[in-house]
């Protein structure tokens, strides 16, 4: 998905967020801001918005005094998260269909998004993400999912954020008590950026007991391919099946080649609903589309 006009405002945004999670001075945000409308008056816009984060994130964290600032957040939501487990595990074998429940808890999850002061109480959070994992899918290819994983001995599952993890922990854990006889490796950042989970976070809530752990060694929010390590193109392109999670992966990889390329995410951003041709807010099981021959 190219690199939107309407993106625009939503970076020069996130620059600033991040500006004051850093405690920028007025000075430096002047520089982050000017450094940004800068770096957009030059950009790609072939490419793809993850693509430009990763390389407007490097520019930010020049005046930085750590690699990782969202470090401290994402040990919260990794945490609140965990506090969540088993009920939702129970959640998922009582339902009536488990494999559903099990896929809209994981794209639920992505509500696990703590700010630095304010934090979303637990009560309340279990509320919005119980009742996310009961709302119908707007795009539902569960169905063609659910065949493609009967038959794939290599399943690939590309992860999102922190604490969103858990629960795909808890899909990839249904998966393979599902389909046995598929290998299922899960797929982290090669470096921090934003809110995005790296190796640490994927440790911290026990993916390690259910999936075999690689990073794709790039700093993108998103699976920007041509950016990744060749041992990552290797396990993509290996993968009978590929799941990738949130907006950042269906941004940079939507229309990209792969027969069993599906989708999770809650549509959350006029663009992608307009993209996408779903809903805003609403939950999504999307089989790519295959670049035209």
């Amino acid at each position: 998905m190219k690199l939107q006009y309407e993106c625009i405002s939503c970076i020069v945004a996130q620059v600033l967020t991040v500006a004051r999670m850093l405690s920028f001075d007025e000075t430096h945000t002047e520089t982050a801001v000017r450094d940004t409308l800068s770096y957009l008056s030059r950009a790609d816009y072939a490419g793809c918005t993850p693509e430009s984060m990763a390389e407007l994130w490097e520019i930010l964290l020049k005046d930085a005094d750590s690699d990782d600032p969202y470090e401290r957040i994402k040990e919260l939501c990794n945490r609140e998260a965990m506090k969540m487990e088993q009920r939702t595990r129970e959640a998922i074998h009582a339902a009536k269909d488990p494999f559903a429940k099990a896929l809209k808890y994981a794209i639920a999850g992505n509500l696990v998004d703590y700010g630095l002061e304010h934090p979303v109480a637990l009560e309340e959070q279990n509320r919005q993400i119980d009742e996310i994992s009961s709302r119908q899918f707007a795009t539902d290819d569960s169905p063609a999912l659910k065949e493609a994983l009967k038959k794939a001995e290599k399943i690939l599952y590309i992860c999102d954020n922190a604490g969103e993890i858990l629960f795909d922990k808890l899909l990839i854990e249904y998966i393979k008590e599902e389909f046995p006889q598929a290998e299922v490796v899960c797929a982290v950042r090669g470096k921090p950026v934003l809110n995005d989970v790296t190796r640490a976070d994927a440790l911290a809530v026990g993916m390690q007991h259910v999936a075999r752990i690689v990073d794709n060694g790039d700093g993108s929010p998103g699976t920007v391919l041509h950016r990744t390590s060749d041992a990552f193109r290797k396990e993509y392109r290996a993968a009978d099946v590929v799941i990738a999670k949130g907006q950042g992966n269906y941004e940079s990889l939507s229309g990209e080649d792969h027969e069993n390329l599906f989708f999770l995410f809650m549509a959350k951003c006029g663009t992608i609903c307009h993209v996408a041709n779903v809903p805003k807010m609403s939950i999504n099981c999307l089989k790519n589309a295959a670049p035209a021959d």
